[in-house]
C-alpha cells in the first residue's frame, strides 16, 4: 500500500490531561480491592490495613513504588520487632513503656532525616510502626506478637498488591521524566553557555542559574528509584551517575565562565585565538551540541610576559574548554541512555564519586525530640485520663509528627493533612451505619466504594494535592475498618476518630512550640552550612574528593534556591543577595578543591605559598559573616597574588596553557593559575589589577604599563 503523504497524515492526538490520572487511581483501587480481598479470604484480623497500604505505597511511576515497597516492608518488620520486644518486658510501668516507645520514635525519626533520599522511609516507618503495634498492644501484651504478625503481614499485603499492580498493568517508567529533565537541563546550560560566548548581557537571570542547581538535586532523587525501574535505564546505573557527576561540576565552571566573560567584555583589546574559540562554540551550540563534533581550541602562545587582562583570558579559556568538554559528556551520556546500543566510553559508565546531600543535623535532632516529647504528652492525657481509645490519638501523634519531620515549617501541612483524614470521616461513617447493612458480598462491597475511592485516588498524582489526596483515602479506609466479621458500634467509631482530631493537635502543637522555623531562619542555617564547608575545604590536609565536595555544595544552594524561590531575578532584597552568596560559595568550594589538588602535585616553594594561602583563607572563612558580603581583607589578597606570582613562574614564566580539556580537578601549574584567578576574582572583584610584573624579572614587561 502507498502510504499517506506527509501534508494529508495527521498528527498524533494529545492525550486528555485527565487519563494518566485516572488510569493511575484505576488501577490503585484495584490494587486496593485485590489486598483486601486477599485479606478476607485467608482471615487476616485487619485486612483493612492492606486496604489503606496500597494507598500510602502507589505512586504514578512504577519504579518509585517498587523501591519505596522494599523500604517500607523493612521499615515495618523492623518497627514489629522492636514493639515485641519492649511491650512484654515493659508493659506493667505504662509511662515507662510510652517513654521508650516515644523515644524509639524521635530517635528513628532523627536519623532518616539525615538522608534524604528514599531509603528514609525504612526508620521512619520502624518509628511509627512501633508505636502503632506497641499502643494498640497495651491492653493485651499477651498478643503483641500476633499483632506484629498481622501487620507485618498485611503491610506486606497492601506493598505486594501495589507494586504487582502498578509494574504490570502500563506501568509509567522513572526514565519517560527523569529523561526529559536531564535533556531540559542539559538545554538550559547549552543557553547559559552561548550567553557566555555571545558577548552580550546574559539571559540567563540569576533564579534561572539557581534552578539549574536545584534539578541537579531533583534528578539525583528521582535516579534513586532507576535500579528498581521497568525500562533498560536500570542497566545503565553507572552512565547516569557519570552524568549526574558532571552536571554537579558544570554548575561552578558556568559561574565563573560567566564571570570571567563580564570582566573581559569592556577590554580594548581582542584576542583573535579567544575570537575563534568563542565563534567554535557558537557554532557547535547551533548544531546542538553533539558530543562527536566538540570544537577543539587551539593552545596560546607562550612567548612574551601576560598583563592581567590576558591572564582573565586565559582563565576564561581554561574555564571554556572544561565546560565544552564536560556538557559534551553530558550530551554523549544522555544519548547513550536514550539508547541502549550506543556504546560510551569507560569514563561514562561509571562514577568517580556519588552526590552526598546536606544534612542539617541540629535540625534532626529537634525534630526527633519534638516527635518524642508529643508522643508522651499524648501518652500521658491517655493514660491519667482513663481514655479508653487514647492508643490510636498516641500512635498517629507519632505518625503525623514523622510524616512531615522535613519541613521547616510543618504546620500548615500536617493541618491540611489532618483535616483531609478527618474528611473522609463523615462519609466512612454513612457507609458504616447507612450502606454496609445491606451488603452481602464482596463484589457489591466493591461497587459501593469504588466511586469515592477512584475520585480521590485520581487526585494523588497532583504534586499540589497528592497528599491530600491520599490523606482522605486513609481516613476512609481506617474508619471503615472492614473486617471478617461487620459488628458497627457507633461510640467506638465516635472515640476513635476523636483520637485522630485529637492527635493533630497536638501533634501540631508540639510542633509549633518545639521546632517550627521560619524561612528566613532556614536560610541562615543553609549558609552556614555553606561556611563550614568552606572552612572545611580550606583547612583539609589532603584533597578533597571533587564530586562528594561539590555535591554538598551543590545541594545547599538548591536548598537555599527552594527556599528563595525561583520567580524572583536574585537581585533584589536579603533573599536575592543570599542566593548570590550562594552561587558565589560554589565557585569558591570548586576553586579550593583545585587549589588543594594544586598544592599536592607543586614543588616545595609553590607548595608554602599555596599552604600559607589556605590556612589564611581558612581563618578569613571561619570570621566570615554568611549572610552579608564579606569585609575586604588585603592579607589574603596579597597571599593570593603571591601565589599566583610563583605558579606563573613555575608554569613557565608566561601564562599558562589551558588544560588539555580533562578534568577539574586534574593537576599542574597551569590548574593553578586557572583557580588562583577565579578565587580572586569571586573575592575580590572590584579590586584592581595584581602587580604581575615580578613573574618573570629575567625579562621586563615588553610594555611600560603596569596595572594600577
Amino acid at each position: 500500500p502507498v502510504p499517506a503523504p506527509a501534508a494529508l497524515a495527521r498528527p498524533p492526538r494529545a492525550q486528555p490531561r485527565w487519563l494518566q490520572p485516572m488510569l493511575f487511581s484505576a488501577k490503585t483501587v484495584a490494587a486496593a480491592f485485590l489486598a483486601l480481598w486477599i485479606g478476607l479470604f485467608v482471615g487476616l484480623p485487619f485486612p483493612f490495613w492492606a486496604m489503606t497500604t496500597a494507598f500510602i505505597v502507589s505512586n504514578p511511576l512504577s519504579g518509585a513504588t517498587r523501591s519505596k515497597a522494599i523500604y517500607r516492608v523493612v521499615g515495618t518488620f523492623v518497627g514489629a520487632a522492636f514493639a515485641v520486644l519492649v511491650v512484654p518486658v515493659l508493659v506493667v510501668s505504662p509511662m515507662v513503656l510510652s517513654s521508650a516507645l516515644a523515644l524509639w520514635v524521635g530517635a528513628c525519626l532523627t536519623v532518616s532525616l539525615l538522608d534524604r533520599s528514599a531509603r528514609s522511609y525504612t526508620l521512619m516507618l520502624a518509628g511509627y510502626t512501633a508505636a502503632i503495634i506497641g499502643f494498640s498492644s497495651v491492653n493485651q501484651p499477651q498478643l503483641v506478637f500476633d499483632t506484629a504478625v498481622a501487620r507485618v503481614t498485611e503491610i506486606t499485603l497492601g506493598i505486594v498488591a501495589a507494586t504487582v499492580m502498578h509494574s504490570l498493568i502500563l506501568p509509567q517508567s522513572v526514565a519517560k521524566p527523569l529523561g526529559a529533565r536531564l535533556e531540559r537541563w542539559i538545554a538550559d546550560a547549552q543557553v547559559w553557555l552561548a550567553d557566555c560566548v555571545s558577548g552580550v548581557a546574559p539571559s540567563h537571570l540569576a533564579a534561572e542559574q539557581r534552578r539549574l542547581a536545584s534539578d541537579i538535586v531533583d534528578c539525583t532523587l528521582l535516579a534513586i528509584h532507576v535500579p528498581y525501574d521497568t525500562s533498560h535505564w536500570r542497566e545503565a546505573t553507572g552512565t547516569l551517575k557519570a552524568l549526574l557527576e558532571r552536571m554537579v561540576l558544570l554548575v561552578p565552571l558556568l559561574s565563573g565562565l560567566a564571570d570571567r566573560s563580564a570582566a573581559i567584555a569592556d577590554a580594548p583589546q581582542v584576542d583573535p585565538a579567544l575570537t575563534r574559540a568563542q565563534a567554535a562554540t557558537r557554532a557547535w551550540l547551533a548544531e546542538g551540541g553533539p558530543a562527536e563534533a566538540m570544537p577543539v581550541f587551539e593552545r596560546p602562545e607562550s612567548t612574551a610576559p601576560h598583563t592581567w587582562h590576558d591572564l582573565l583570558v586565559v582563565s576564561y579559556r581554561v574555564r571554556l574548554s572544561q565546560v565544552v568538554l564536560l556538557l559534551g559528556e553530558c550530551r554523549q551520556a544522555l544519548d547513550a541512555l536514550q539508547d541502549p546500543l550506543r556504546t560510551v566510553p569507560a569514563a561514562l559508565r561509571s562514577p568517580r564519586s556519588t552526590l552526598r546531600l546536606h544534612r542539617d543535623f541540629g535540625h534532626a535532632l529537634v525534630a526527633g525530640a519534638a516527635a518524642a516529647i508529643a508522643v508522651l504528652a499524648c501518652c500521658a492525657l491517655w493514660i491519667y485520663s482513663g481514655w479508653a481509645d487514647g492508643a490510636g490519638a498516641a500512635a498517629m501523634t507519632a505518625v503525623f509528627c514523622c510524616l512531615f519531620a522535613a519541613m521547616d515549617n510543618p504546620i500548615p501541612a500536617m493541618m491540611r493533612f489532618g483535616v483531609a483524614i478527618c474528611a473522609g470521616v463523615p462519609l466512612a461513617g454513612l457507609y458504616l451505619f447507612e450502606v454496609l447493612p445491606y451488603v452481602s458480598s464482596f463484589g457489591a462491597l466493591a461497587a459501593v466504594m469504588a466511586p469515592f475511592l477512584l475520585v480521590v485516588a485520581a487526585f494523588i498524582p497532583d504534586p499540589r494535592n497528592g497528599t491530600l489526596g491520599t490523606a482522605m483515602a486513609m481516613g476512609f479506609c481506617s474508619a471503615l475498618a472492614i473486617q471478617e466479621s461487620f459488628h458497627p458500634d457507633f461510640e467506638r467509631f465516635v472515640n476513635s476518630n476523636i483520637g485522630q482530631v485529637l492527635a493533630v493537635i497536638l501533634a501540631a502543637g508540639f510542633t509549633a512550640g518545639l521546632r517550627t522555623l521560619g524561612t528566613d531562619v532556614a536560610i541562615r542555617r543553609l549558609l552556614r552550612a555553606l561556611k563550614r564547608d568552606l572552612v572545611r575545604l580550606s583547612g583539609s590536609a589532603t584533597p578533597p574528593d571533587t564530586g562528594a565536595a561539590m555535591g554538598r555544595v551543590i545541594d545547599q544552594t538548591a536548598l537555599l534556591s527552594q527556599r528563595l524561590g525561583t520567580a524572583d531575578d536574585g537581585t533584589q532584597g536579603e533573599g536575592g543577595m543570599a542566593a548570590q552568596i550562594g552561587l558565589r560559595e560554589v565557585r569558591l568550594a570548586i576553586n579550593l578543591v583545585a587549589i588543594q589538588h594544586a598544592r599536592a602535585a607543586a614543588p616545595p616553594r609553590q607548595r608554602r605559598a599555596l599552604t600559607i594561602l589556605l590556612r589564611h583563607a581558612e581563618a578569613y572563612f571561619r570570621a566570615w559573616e554568611p549572610d552579608r558580603a564579606p569585609p575586604p581583607d588585603p592579607r589574603l589578597e596579597q597571599r593570593i597574588d603571591r601565589a599566583l606570582r610563583l605558579t606563573l613562574r613555575e608554569a613557565g614564566a608566561t601564562s599558562p596553557p589551558p588544560l588539555p580539556f580533562g578534568h577539574p580537578e586534574a593537576q599542574g601549574a597551569s590548574h593553578a593559575v586557572a583557580a588562583l584567578i577565579a578565587f580572586r576574582r569571586t573575592l575580590f572583584p572590584d579590586s584592581p589589577a595584581p602587580d604581575l610584573w615580578l613573574v618573570a624579572p629575567q625579562n621586563p614587561p615588553l610594555t611600560t604599563e603596569r596595572p594600577a
